[in-house]
């Protein structure tokens, strides 16, 4: 019988990294966001699409369970999903497998393990593994992808005997940021891939067994990182992130044992040059990670009836008025003999709401092109970013206004 693996591919990127996580996870709240759920629809509407032969707007108004919440395909998300719909079907090849299971334990050692690919494709010696990505906040690389090289191996395992294949292409598409990445691996290129996952899924066994020995994780299996600990369930209670975070904010080492503020205070009246600037700069998407990591489970404990020192629950700030019944008060307000424009906020639907009415069919193709030649988009507000981002670097000059006029000083 086959089982979801604890290595799973869509983790591989936190396991191979860090050892002792899947240990220090093993006892955290297994929760589902309302982003994860999402995402699983969309999942299961593109299987819906692709095994029926149909597009993913014929679902539009139907109701798909994720987690414990309902999800309501509209024309949006029909429209994101049929972009990764297109490109499977778009792909040639004899086979294609939807929601394919591979096994995993030939990479792992995890018996029975198993992984799911969204979709297989089979083009004589060729393979092709597609993900679908459904989030937004980060954009997601085929190149060098852990889970997408695990999906490459398994697949070759899996379907060995329509081979011998000679490369496997991967690819992930990203619909709601208009993305789609692709690589060809070879087979010596995976095989090295294997080898260093199994290595790495040797050594995150062994930190699980210390920690089951001792109750606690060695610092030796424990590395802090963006990558991997972005997602990690773990990281509020993690000693060695909070280890890196606190030493990288005060430049030195903090004894967490001990009252944190006063051992950061000499960081506040520091100056900074440009690189120190820089180095910082790159550990703040994960400082700022683990310190919501730390506030949720403040307040996870403290729901729970348990305390923690120095902090209570209290109320929070009242939210907005509304009214509690909507038809009572829209007669009450109509008794008083007010006019419509008095008792409603009318205002013209945005171009997004246009848009969505467009792929509806409610605006028609002839019609739409005439909309669009009345919509404006700003350009965006100038954005910190890493110098592996995609997009160009702006050119900005020093104003003027920044430097000592010499003429004035001699």
């Amino acid at each position: 019988m086959t089982t979801h693996a604890i290595f799973s591919p869509s983790s591989a990127h936190r396991w191979m990294r860090c050892a002792g996580g899947v240990a220090l996870e093993s006892g955290q709240p297994d929760s589902s966001s309302e982003f994860a759920d999402e995402g699983t629809a969309a999942h299961e509407l593109a299987a819906l699409a692709l095994a029926n032969g149909t597009d993913a707007a014929s679902y539009i108004g139907r109701i798909i369970t994720a987690g414990e919440r309902d999800f309501t395909v509209d024309a949006e998300m029909a429209g994101h999903v049929q972009m990764y719909v297109d490109y499977v079907r778009g792909l040639a090849g004899e086979v294609k497998l939807i929601e394919q299971a591979l096994p995993l334990e030939h990479i792992t050692g995890e018996i029975d393990a198993f992984g799911t690919a969204d979709a297989v494709i089979v083009d004589g010696d060729v393979l092709t593994v597609v993900d679908l990505k459904y989030g937004q906040g980060v954009l997601i690389d085929a190149n060098d992808n852990p889970q997408l090289q695990m999906y490459a191996i398994a697949a070759m395992r899996e379907f060995d005997y329509l081979g011998p294949f000679r490369s496997v292409r991967v690819a992930i598409v990203q619909p709601r940021r208009d993305h789609v990445s692709e690589c060809t691996y070879f087979p010596e290129e995976l095989e090295n891939f294997r080898q260093r996952a199994a290595a790495a899924a040797e050594r995150s066994v062994l930190a699980s067994r210390y920690f089951d020995r001792y109750g606690e994780m060695h610092a030796t299996y424990l590395t802090p990182g963006d990558s991997q600990c972005r997602f990690c369930r773990a990281k509020a209670t993690c000693p060695a992130l909070a280890a890196h975070v606190l030493a990288t904010v005060a430049d030195d080492f903090v004894d967490v044992s001990q009252p944190i503020a006063p051992q950061l205070e000499p960081a506040l009246a520091r100056t900074y040059n440009s690189a120190t600037l820089g180095n910082l700069m790159s550990a703040t998407d994960l400082i700022e990670a683990w310190c919501k990591a730390v506030r949720s489970k403040v307040e996870a404990e403290l729901l729970a009836g348990n305390s923690v020192p120095g902090f209570k629950l209290v109320q929070g700030r009242r939210g907005a008025r509304k009214w509690a019944d909507l038809t009572a008060a829209e007669q009450a307000l109509k008794a008083m003999r007010l006019k419509v424009e008095e008792m409603y906020d009318l205002s013209l639907i945005s171009p997004t709401t246009a848009e969505k009415l467009h792929k509806a069919g409610t605006i028609g193709p002839r019609q739409w092109p005439k909309l669009q030649t009345l919509v404006v988009q700003p350009e965006g507000r100038p954005s910190v970013a890493p110098e592996s981002d995609k997009r160009p670097a702006l050119a900005v000059q020093a104003s003027a206004d920044e430097f000592d006029n010499v003429a004035e000083l001699v």
